[in-house]
Order: C-alpha cells, then structure tokens, then sequence
C-alpha cells in the first residue's frame, strides 16, 4: 500500500463516484467527497501519513472551478511528494439518462432544460479533465462487484490489502447474529455443560479444551473446516468481497461455539489472514 497517494475521483455526474469512493474506504484508503477544491492541498498534507487519500469531487460544489483544478494538479503533480492519481469516470449518454429518470434528480450542469443536453454539456466541460486522467473507467454496464474489482487491479492499496474476517461464537438458544456470512453448528460435539466440573467454565479452559478435543468428532471436522475456509476466503477475495464474517454455534455459546471459533481463530492468525474474534455470549 502506498501511503503517499493521492486518488482524485471526478467525471460525468451520475457515473457512479459515490460508490467508488464507498469502495476504495472499503479497500484501505481515507476517504472524502465533494471537498472543495481549495482545500484539497491542506486536507490531503494532513491525511497522508497512515493511509493513502481518496477524494470525490462533484461539479455540485459551488467552489468547484475546473481551472482552479487543473492549475492544482499541474502543481501537486511538480511539488508533491505523493502521487496523484486521476480517476475519471465516465457513462454512456443512455444509461445517464436512464439513471437521472429515475432517481428523478435533476442534472446539476444549469441552463438546460433538456436532460440529453445537460450531460453533453457537462462532458464537453470536463473534458480537459479527461484528456489528463491517469485512468479513464467507464461505468456504463459495470456492477459495483465488477466496479471493485477493476479498482483492487488499479490501485496498489487495494492489490495489498487482505479481506477482513470476524470469527464469531454464539448462542441458538438467544439467536444467532445478523449479517453472518457463514454459519457452522458445533452442537453435535459432546457437551462440556453435562460435566458437572466443565459446566462453569468456557471454551478458552483448559479443562474444556481437554475434553473437547478427545471428542473424534472434532478431529475430522476441523480438518475439513480448515480446509473449507482455505478455499473460501480466496474465492471471496476474487469476487471482490472486503469482509467475511464466521459465525460458530452451540446451545450456550459458551463452550463449543467458544472452542472451535478459537481454534479457527488461531489458524487464520497463522495464515497471516487480518482476522478478529467475538465471543458473543462471554462479552455480556
């Protein structure tokens, strides 16, 4: 990840920049839209440090002057230590006015009362912009899966970045979580509650953990739980996906579910995955 760079996201106005600019906070960078163009210099020297910037500008601004902007560039591009890429994105004249029909917004470019010839006009307004765009991406036909895909293949900081997984233990007997992408029920390992010396503790004991772990259950499902996930979460960073969320199970959520997101838990920190553990019932 480059820290000292330096996204500037502009183009036609309904193009998509708003979704880029959510995609590439999703992908590492600091992020900000429709920043006014004089401050841009002294937002983006303070920015730059820990992350590299993305900003969106938007023609809606009232500060916005292409001039101002293009005599900017020219000097952040001599003078500036970071590197400052621009990405112009651009939309077939169909499909734009498809898009403002039917949020039923009206096209900021003023002066028009035809939708055909405001987005005409604001093309040939920006198009010095375009003529100095480092990357063009046109978004006529594009998903946003397909959209953070391409920019993962622009942009270093997201070629470097790993997707985020949580492992997480919970209970059946209250729910399991919302917005779990995948759930594994550990309920048919034997249960340490029956133990009368196992019932007070939880899946981080080493009492539990002894136990668990002659259960012949578990030596098979971890190695194909293991195995599962190590095909699963490549397949998830192809299809563009920044997070992964695991869910683990038992009736409690205080033995089983506990013992087996660790043990997951500890094999994602040794494949170098940027992974992190709740254990829903044992936080309460």
């Amino acid at each position: 990840m480059n820290k000292n760079e330096l996204i500037l996201v502009i183009g036609q106005s309904g193009a998509g920049r708003t979704t880029v600019i959510h995609i590439l906070d999703d992908q590492g960078f600091d992020t900000l839209d429709n920043v006014p163009v004089h401050l841009i210099p002294q937002v983006a020297s303070t920015n730059l440090e820990d992350k590299p910037l993305a900003i969106g500008l938007d023609l809606r601004s009232k500060s916005f002057s292409l001039q101002k902007l293009m005599r900017e560039i020219n000097n952040w591009k001599t003078l500036s230590k970071s590197r400052v890429v621009i990405l112009f994105l651009e939309c077939s004249l169909e499909i734009l006015i498809k898009r403002f029909s039917l949020s039923r917004r009206p096209h900021p470019v003023a002066g028009e009362n035809n939708l055909e010839l405001s987005i005409k006009k604001e093309l040939k307004l920006i198009a010095p912009l375009r003529e100095k765009a480092d990357f063009v991406l046109d978004t006529s036909h594009t998903s946003p899966n397909e959209l953070r895909l391409k920019l993962k293949s622009i942009f270093s900081a997201a070629n470097n970045r790993n997707i985020q997984i949580m492992v997480q233990s919970f209970s059946y007997s209250i729910g399991y979580p919302t917005e779990i992408d995948m759930i594994f029920d550990c309920r048919f390992l034997k249960n340490p509650n029956w133990v009368e010396d196992l019932k007070d503790l939880n899946g981080t004991d080493e009492a539990v953990k002894h136990y668990l772990n002659k259960d012949k259950s578990w030596i098979s499902f971890k190695k194909n739980l293991f195995q599962m996930i190590s095909i699963v979460i490549p397949a998830f960073e192809r299809e563009g996906k920044s997070y992964l969320s695991i869910g683990l199970g038992c009736t409690g959520g205080q033995h089983r579910s506990v013992f087996v997101a660790e043990h997951l838990y500890n094999y994602l920190l040794y494949k170098d995955c940027d992974v992190k553990i709740l254990h829903t019932i044992l936080q309460k």
